[in-house]
């Protein structure tokens, strides 16, 4: 009975032993999937606001102009930069393929001045 005893706890301590790195593969996957929802709403964001900037760029004129075109090309170079982002935390997934980013995330294209 002690052995039977014995052997039982040995295979529970083993089995909770090797519970913790599945654990943590787990929950180091939730949180990956956490930052690629808190940065595709951030780019998404971005590529919304790069949307508005446009449309008040065609309405502007003069030092305005100048000034809305300047804080456009800064949020688009933050989009590309979140844009880069959402690529590597999907390969920290293990998603590796990502050709179809751009038809969900399009981001406008850089402004003349």
């Amino acid at each position: 009975m002690g052995v039977r005893r014995a052997a039982n706890t040995h295979d529970s301590r083993e089995e909770r032993r090797q519970g913790v790195p599945g654990n943590i593969e787990r929950e180091l996957n939730e949180e990956r999937a956490a930052a690629l929802l808190r940065i595709s709403r951030t780019l998404d964001s971005l590529i919304t606001q790069l949307h508005a900037s446009r449309e008040r760029i065609e309405r502007l004129r003069g030092d305005d102009r100048g000034r809305e075109i300047e804080a456009y090309r800064e949020l688009r170079r933050e989009a590309v930069r979140y844009r880069w982002y959402l690529e590597v935390q999907r390969e920290a997934l293990g998603l590796r393929h990502h050709h179809r980013l751009d038809e969900f995330y399009r981001i406008p294209a850089l402004l003349d001045a």
